[in-house]
């Protein structure tokens, strides 16, 4: 089974700063990931976006859990399937949107097994980010860069 994470930042002129609303995917291409570690990821979260709410759904076809935090600089909606191979990042928004995004999804990818194949995908135009252990921030920023212009 094939699914997505939905990643969306807001894009309008705020001031001089721009938003961007943008619908991405990340996704872990295995049909169930066993070794996702989410009581690990509860904690870190928490540790890295002190303030993060927590929601389980029980009732939820595909994504069960839900993050949330709307602190500054940082805003950001998380989401997980019930399989634990796909975040979807609702909502995304910081002071320096394009780096702490791509670091956001960097992060995101260090809680996949390092030679599992995880890509980033862009629904419009189906263009895709091999995720590979080896991509820095930078390269995520970069493909970003080029995808949104």
């Amino acid at each position: 089974m094939f699914q997505f994470v939905r990643i969306r930042i807001v894009k309008a002129n705020t001031g001089g700063v721009d938003k961007m609303a943008v619908t991405l995917y990340v996704h872990l291409n295995e049909e169930h990931n066993y070794n996702f570690n989410l009581k690990k990821f509860n904690e870190d979260i928490d540790a890295k976006y002190p303030g993060t709410n927590i929601e389980v759904s029980n009732t939820a076809r595909t994504y069960d859990i839900c993050w949330e935090n709307y602190s500054e600089p940082y805003q950001f909606e998380l989401r997980m399937d019930r399989n634990r191979c796909t975040f979807a990042i609702e909502y995304f928004n910081s002071d320096d949107e394009l780096y702490e995004f791509a670091s956001f999804i960097a992060w995101l990818r260090t809680y996949f097994d390092e030679d599992k194949n995880v890509i980033l995908l862009y629904e419009t135009d189906c263009s895709q980010l091999n995720l590979s252990c080896d991509k820095t921030i930078n390269d995520i920023k970069k493909w970003l860069e080029e995808t949104f212009g």
